[in-house]
């Protein structure tokens, strides 16, 4: 299998970070928090995040209107659908799902759809390094992460003006990109170059600024709005801390699942809301001690809460569209 290395080294890394979330933790406490949490709040948590993929389809709605006018239940189905993967099966391989949805819903280029999904990425990364800056004006992040954010900035910069070229001057691109390639087969180069062109049909948007300012106002709210919806996990666990602890919760388990991980990013996502606690607390924005017990308990119940909706909602419209695993593994 060609992505068994993928998986195993995911399993790898979620084991490591789950270990670390686990580490220094009395189980006791564990269970006194969740016994006296206030659960009602984990339904206003799980409708925010169904209302974020309706932002996300709104936004995708704009990234494909070059390729055409989708209805927004179409393209809601897919989303979640990809999402689902990702909850459920290995390699991070819900975006690919996700073009192979909407591409038999309507017979159209995966290639193209594809490169939609991958513009939303840097999108998403656009927007949440703009809201990281915002906040620094508010939060006197370590040295580290501000260094950090302006690594991601620049990696973000570099991919998006790869795209940009990609997409104004196509044919030039692919010669380069794929002159290697003949070199070890000149069908598979033939094939790359197919595949390149149709991937650049999807990108059309990137040459319309009134869109990308759009798209990117789009991206910029969804984080907004996901930072503050995911205070109310705070409240649950009778937690009071500065709405920028909101801020700090989204951004290192942002940057913890994008890692390698197992499916449905445990471990990973526990160790972020872990390493968030931590730096919260260093910055005083809980006003009390808050144990490691407390913040594992918060990061399993915040998990579920954006675990469960999208698996359960995502594999409803993958039964519905009657799709396959075996079918998405091949394509």
């Amino acid at each position: 299998m060609k992505i068994r290395w993928k998986i195993i080294l995911g399993i790898i890394i979620s084991a490591v970070f789950l270990i670390y979330a686990l580490s220094q933790v009395d189980f006791a406490e564990v269970i006194k928090a969740f016994s006296e949490a206030s659960y009602g709040w984990t339904i206003p948590m799980m409708l925010s995040v169904i209302f974020a993929m309706v932002i996300r389809t709104w936004r995708w709605k704009w990234l494909l209107s070059p390729i055409g006018d989708f209805r927004f239940g179409t393209l809601f189905s897919s989303i979640m659908i990809g999402f689902m993967a990702n909850n459920i099966l290995p390699a991070r391989i819900g975006e690919i799902v996700r073009a192979v949805s909407l591409s038999k819903k309507h017979s159209l280029s995966r290639s193209s759809i594809f490169a939609t999904v991958v513009a939303e990425r840097v999108f998403d990364s656009f927007g949440l390094l703009v809201v990281f800056f915002i906040t620094l004006f508010f939060v006197d992040y370590p040295e580290i992460l501000k260094k950090s954010g302006l690594i991601v900035l620049a990696m973000t910069c570099l991919l998006l003006i790869f795209l940009y070229i990609l997409k104004v001057k196509t044919e030039t691109t692919v010669r380069i990109f794929c002159a290697p390639i003949k070199f070890v087969s000149a069908n598979l180069s033939t094939k790359a170059e197919s595949i390149l062109r149709k991937f650049a049909d999807g990108l059309s948007i990137l040459t319309s600024p009134a869109s990308i300012a759009v798209i990117f106002l789009y991206s910029v709210f969804l984080w907004i709005f996901t930072a503050i919806a995911g205070y109310m996990i705070f409240f649950a666990f009778d937690l009071h801390p500065s709405i920028w602890a909101s801020f700090i919760m989204l951004f290192a388990t942002v940057l913890a699942v994008s890692l390698p991980s197992s499916p449905g990013f445990i471990g990973t996502f526990q160790a972020g809301c872990v390493f968030a606690f931590d730096l919260i607390a260093s910055l005083g924005m809980f006003g009390q001690d808050v144990s490691k017990s407390i913040a594992l308990s918060y990061s399993i119940v915040l998990w579920s809460c954006q675990y469960f909706p999208i698996t359960i909602i995502g594999l409803y419209y993958f039964k519905k569209e009657h799709l396959k695993i075996n079918e998405i593994s091949q394509e």
